[in-house]
């Protein structure tokens, strides 16, 4: 995702929070001692990243090239009552059978569809290469040799992070939704937090500096969490402030 946003980060820090937290026990008897770190990530991990990441650019695209028109089907299911039975909600069905939407819209939408499935498909095959997270042995082991400082430092880490992140979350909901509305010949490639939310004219000064000085400060808490990951599991990646993990 090109945007880089707290969200992206503490999105990033969700799966190694339940890692480390599976593990406590275990670590409560551990001696104060750190051993060689496990290496996680491979060459091949690496590779299977990248191709996600490609997958998930191309499903963006397919989002965009009808954006309109997804946004009038997202209306349209808005609008539904609050009673509708969305237990069995079949997407596909749900378009065929609207009157809200003509036969050419309903066409175009069910081809996106049809689209984004197989993009599902591949993106569940190259997550099942990546190390199972109900089956973490490597992950797990390098814990049980972690030094508890460390862990602590980590809990301390996260827990600020988390704290940033609520402190002002209204505000970042209005950034999220500003930068979503950007057209799409928009410099995605260029873009920078700072400087966006300093350009959006509903936020007074005040609000602007709050968010950067949150950015900022998030940022510096994801490069300092990197670094301590790195020292329990060896090379997992980390790069630009934003944890794969």
């Amino acid at each position: 995702m090109k945007k880089k946003t707290i969200w992206s980060l503490a999105l990033a820090l969700a799966l190694v929070v339940s890692a480390i937290g599976a593990s406590t026990a275990a670590l409560a008897a551990a001696p104060d001692t750190a051993e060689p770190a496990t290496t996680i990530a491979t060459e091949n991990e690496d590779a299977i990243w990248e191709q996600i990441e490609a997958v998930e650019e191309k499903s963006d695209a397919i989002f965009q090239r009808n954006a309109a028109l997804w946004e009038k089907l997202d209306e349209i299911c808005n609008a539904l009552p609050d009673d509708y039975d969305f237990t069995n909600f079949d997407e596909a069905a749900f378009i065929r059978n609207t009157n809200a939407l003509t036969e050419a819209e309903k066409e175009t939408l069910l081809a996106d569809i049809k689209e984004l499935n197989g993009l599902d498909a591949e993106m569940e095959t190259l997550y099942a290469q990546l190390p199972d997270c109900d089956n973490m042995s490597l992950y797990e082991k390098a814990l049980e040799k972690a030094d508890p400082k460390v862990l602590d430092e980590i809990d301390t880490l996260e827990q600020e992070y988390d704290r940033v992140c609520e402190k002002h979350a209204d505000l970042w909901d209005k950034v999220d939704e500003a930068y979503f509305d950007l057209p799409d010949d928009y410099d995605f490639e260029n873009y920078e937090e700072a400087a966006f939310i300093r350009s959006l004219s509903f936020l007074t000064d005040a609000e602007k500096d709050a968010l950067i000085a949150d950015y900022n400060r998030l940022t510096e808490i994801d490069s300092q969490l990197c670094e301590l990951y790195n020292s329990i599991w060896g090379n997992t990646g980390c790069e630009s402030g934003i944890c794969p993990l």
